[in-house]
C-alpha cells in the first residue's frame, strides 16, 4: 500500500496561529485540500487558478453587488478552487449575507486574513507543506506510465501492478454485459474503512471504472485522471479485440449452419476440441449482442449468431458448465441441444435447440436441455430425413386433411408410449375413435402399431417430420404467443 497522502487542508491554514486567519463562512470545507495559493486582482480569477487551489485577494476582485457577489462565490466552487482569502483591508467589499449564506451552502470557505498578513508568507507555507507530498505524487505519476508500458499488453499484470502502486483496488465493468473486463482487488489493510467510487471510461468502447479506496486516503485528482486515461486505451485494446473475435465466430457459425465448414475454425476452437463433441444453445435475439460479447471476453471458445427463428451459440462439451453459469446468473432462457460430434450436424442440432427452447416457455429453468435419446436421423440432412418420412409414413406424408388427421393420431400415440386414454384425451376423441383410426394408419402404412420393429420405424420417422418441419412449427408457435 502507498504512503499516506499529507495534502495541506484549509483547516491547517486557520489553525496556523502565526498566519492569523479566520473564517467566515463555509466551515464545512475546512477538510478540503490546497495544493496552492495564488494572489489574484482580475475579475475572473478561476480562469487563472485550478482546482484545489487557494484564491488570494485584498478584494478588488470581489464585485460589490450582492448578485453578482453570489455569481462570483459560485464560478470559484464550480471550478474546483480550495476557498478564497480576503484581506481585511480598506479595498475589501461588504461581503453580502447572500454570499456568506451560499458558501456556506456549499460548504466553500471564505477566509479573512489580518492586514498585517503578507501573501507571500502564506504561499509560501502552502508550497512548503506540500512539497513532500507533491514529489510523492509525481514519482507515483512517473511508475504509473512505466507499468503501463513494461505491460505490452498485458491488461491483468497492469492492473495487479497499479493496485499495488496506489493502494487501491481496481475493476473496470464493461457497459453492455455488466462483466468485469479486468480487475484486481484491494490490497490487505486491517481496520481500515473501505469506500467505493465509480467513474466512467468514455474511449471508443463505453466501460465503467470502480475504484475500492480507503477512507480518508482516496486517490488525488491528477493520479486518477492519468489512471482514466491509462485505462481507457487499456480497455478499448480488450473490447475491440472482443467484438473482432465475436464477429469471426458469428460468421463460421453462419458458415456451420450453412452446410461448410470454415477455415480457422480448429485455432478458434482451440483448446476445447480434444473430444470433439458439441451443444448448440438457443436463445431469445435480444440477447444476442450481450451473449456474444461475453463468450468472447470470457475467451470462450463459443460461436454465437442468429439463427432462422432467435440466436443460436456452438459451445464445445468442455465449455457447456462455463456458458450454463452465465445464463443461471441472468434472465437468460436457453434450449439445448444434445451433444453431436460432427460439424455437418451443427444445423440440425440447432432445430433440435430450437424446440427445446419452444417448449421451454411455460418452466421457470433458465437453461433447458434435450432430454431424451438422440437418433442418427436427427443430425442428418433434411433430404434423408424426407426419405426417411416417404418410406415409412407412404400416404401419411401427404398433406390432405385425411393424412394429417392419421399423422397426428400416430404421432400422439408414439409420444405417450401407446397409452390409449392419455392419447384420445390429448386428441379429444374416444377411444372408439382411436382404435378406428389406428386401423386405418395399419392400412395405409402396411405396418403394425404394436409391433417393435414397426413402432422403432415410426418414431424414426416422427423425428425426422419433427426436424424437417421444426422452424415452420416454432414460427407458428412464436405466432401464437
Amino acid at each position: 500500500m502507498s504512503a499516506p497522502r499529507q495534502v495541506l487542508k484549509i483547516a491547517d491554514i486557520v489553525s496556523t496561529k502565526s498566519l492569523d486567519v479566520s473564517v467566515l463562512a463555509g466551515s464545512a470545507g475546512l477538510d478540503r485540500d490546497v495544493l496552492w495559493a495564488h494572489s489574484c486582482e482580475l475579475a475572473d480569477p478561476e480562469q487563472w487558478l485550478g482546482p484545489h487551489e487557494l484564491l488570494m485577494t485584498v478584494g478588488l476582485c470581489v464585485p460589490a453587488d450582492h448578485d453578482e457577489q453570489v455569481a462570483f462565490l459560485r464560478r470559484l466552487d464550480d471550478a474546483g478552487l480550495a476557498g478564497i482569502m480576503i484581506s481585511n483591508h480598506d479595498t475589501m467589499p461588504r461581503l453580502s449575507d447572500a454570499m456568506l449564506h451560499e458558501a456556506a451552502r456549499r460548504g466553500f470557505p471564505i477566509l479573512l486574513a489580518a492586514m498585517r498578513t503578507p501573501y507571500a508568507v502564506v504561499a509560501r507555507h502552502v508550497a512548503a507543506a506540500n512539497t513532500s507530498s507533491q514529489l510523492l505524487q509525481v514519482l507515483q505519476l512517473s511508475k504509473l506510465y512505466h507499468l503501463a508500458a513494461d505491460a505490452s499488453g498485458d491488461a491483468p499484470t497492469l492492473v495487479n501492478s497499479l493496485t499495488k502502486l496506489l493502494g487501491i483496488g481496481i475493476r473496470v465493468e464493461d457497459e453492455a454485459t455488466g462483466l468485469t473486463v479486468v480487475g484486481a482487488d484491494n490490497p490487505a489493510h486491517v481496520d481500515a474503512e473501505q469506500v467505493t467510487h465509480r467513474y466512467p471510461l468514455r474511449g471508443s468502447q463505453h466501460a465503467t471504472l470502480v475504484l475500492t479506496e480507503y477512507k480518508g486516503e482516496e486517490l488525488d485528482s491528477l493520479l486518477l485522471v492519468h489512471l482514466v486515461k491509462t485505462l481507457e486505451v487499456t480497455v478499448d485494446q480488450i473490447l475491440t479485440a472482443a467484438d473482432r473475435r465475436a464477429e469471426l465466430g458469428a460468421r463460421m457459425l453462419a458458415s456451420l449452419l450453412s452446410g461448410a465448414k470454415p477455415a480457422g475454425l480448429k485455432e478458434l476452437l482451440a483448446p476445447y476440441t480434444t473430444s470433439q463433441r458439441f451443444q448448440v444453445a438457443a436463445f431469445a435475439t435480444e440477447h444476442g449482442e450481450r451473449v456474444s460479447r461475453a463468450m468472447a471476453l470470457w475467451r470462450l471458445p463459443v460461436l454465437v449468431g442468429p439463427g432462422r427463428a432467435n440466436h443460436l451459440a456452438l459451445i464445445p462439451v468442455e465449455a457447456v458448465p462455463a456458458v450454463r453459469k452465465l445464463a443461471e446468473s441472468t434472465s437468460l432462457q436457453v434450449g439445448v441441444s444434445s451433444a453431436f460430434s460432427s460439424y455437418s450436424d451443427v444445423s440440425a442440432a440447432a432445430d433440435e435447440a430450437t424446440r427445446v427452447l419452444n417448449a421451454s416457455w411455460q418452466t421457470d429453468r433458465r437453461w433447458n436441455e434435450f432430454v431424451g435419446t438422440t437418433l442418427s436421423v436427427l443430425t442428418r440432412s433434411n433430404k434423408e430425413s424426407e426419405e426417411i418420412i416417404a418410406g415409412v409414413l407412404g400416404p401419411l406424408a401427404a398433406a390432405t386433411p385425411s393424412a394429417q388427421k392419421l399423422r397426428e393420431t400416430l404421432f400422439a400415440y408414439l409420444r405417450h408410449d401407446r397409452r390409449w386414454q392419455e392419447t384420445a384425451d390429448e386428441l379429444g376423441i374416444h377411444r372408439q375413435t382411436l382404435a378406428y383410426r389406428l386401423n386405418r394408419i395399419e392400412e395405409e402404412t402396411d405396418m403394425s402399431v404394436t409391433r417393435s420393429s414397426n413402432l422403432s420405424a415410426f418414431w424414426i420417422a416422427y423425428q425426422a417430420w419433427e426436424t424437417v418441419h421444426s422452424f415452420s412449427s416454432s414460427r407458428n408457435a412464436s405466432t401464437a404467443r
